[in-house]
């Protein structure tokens, strides 16, 4: 699995000249940097991953649809281990996942109750997630937050809820 900085970089802890103008370019941000080094280290340099994102105080960190578990860690020891490390909350996405997947990624522990497909007046499709009521203190960070993520992650648009029907 690849990582944004090259194994020599990581194992020497100094960028190389490549390296570098990545970081000058904004190819890839100093959370990159961070975020390879730290799995470098807990993964013995076989877990890797596409690219990361940063919305509020929630990192997204985007994978392959297969290296989505392998990136968690067992027991969810790795991404504990990036989240400790960086003092930041921190979702791991499958690449190119359906808009369930990524979304029950992105708000798990808390649990889905359902999507549906609303209209707006003008027309305008958007998908409503509802969360389940009694999940709402489990959500991992605030629904504005949560929201955006899953529209940059998915392009669609979206409307986040607590179902307290349920």
């Amino acid at each position: 699995m690849v990582l944004p900085i090259c194994d020599v970089c990581l194992k020497s802890g100094m960028l190389c000249q490549g390296c570098e103008n990545k970081l000058k370019t904004g190819e890839i941000s100093q959370l990159d940097l961070d975020i390879a080094k730290i799995l470098y280290r807990v993964g013995d340099g076989k877990i890797g991953y596409k690219r990361t994102i940063e919305i509020g105080d929630v990192v997204i960190i985007i994978t392959e649809k297969d290296q989505v578990g392998k990136l968690i860690g067992k027991g969810g020891k790795i991404v504990r281990e990036i989240s400790k490390t960086l003092e930041r909350k921190i979702r791991v996405v499958g690449e190119d996942s359906d808009f369930k997947a990524v979304a029950t990624d992105i708000l798990a522990p808390a649990r889905i109750s359902g999507i549906n497909i609303v209209y707006g007046k003008d027309g305008e499709q958007r998908y409503k997630i509802r969360v389940r009521g009694e999940d709402a203190r489990r959500l991992p960070a605030k629904l504005d937050v949560l929201n955006s993520i899953i529209q940059e992650l998915t392009g669609e648009k979206t409307l986040l809820v607590i179902d307290r029907n349920n």
